[in-house]
């Protein structure tokens, strides 16, 4: 049907420059089913295998280290600290925290700031 179509209106065309070379068969032929050059490919395996195991076995062990972690999960650690409900649950001990840092940046303070009181005290005195 499709070739009596080309030769009314005079188009011959040749369709075999469409096909890649590599899945051009002759008709009727056996096509090969399986892997092809299995030798070359066990070597090749057994070279990349030796490139390929230390990889696997960092990967083994993150899997094992990610796979304990579950395990372990608490809430402090499902939420990040900075997300909003971090914030809101933990919202009393951080301002605790705060406050305690706070003092003791006062009390450095004043000390210095006495500090400096009596020397300028001093100083005049001895003049």
């Amino acid at each position: 049907m499709k070739k009596s179509i080309f030769d009314i209106y005079d188009n011959t065309t040749d369709f075999s420059f469409l096909t890649p070379d590599a899945l051009r068969y002759p008709p009727g032929a056996n096509l090969p089913s399986g892997l092809v050059n299995t030798s070359k490919l066990k070597r090749q395996l057994s070279a990349d295998n030796a490139a390929l195991s230390p990889k696997l076995q960092d990967f083994t062990e993150m899997y094992h280290k990610m796979a304990a972690g579950l395990l372990d999960m608490s809430s402090n650690t499902l939420i990040p600290p900075g997300h909003p409900i971090h914030s809101r649950e933990n919202s009393v001990a951080i301002l605790k925290e705060e406050n305690k840092k706070i003092l003791k940046e006062n009390m450095e303070l004043k000390k210095k700031l006495e500090e400096k009181i009596s020397e300028k005290s001093r100083s005049i005195i001895s003049l």
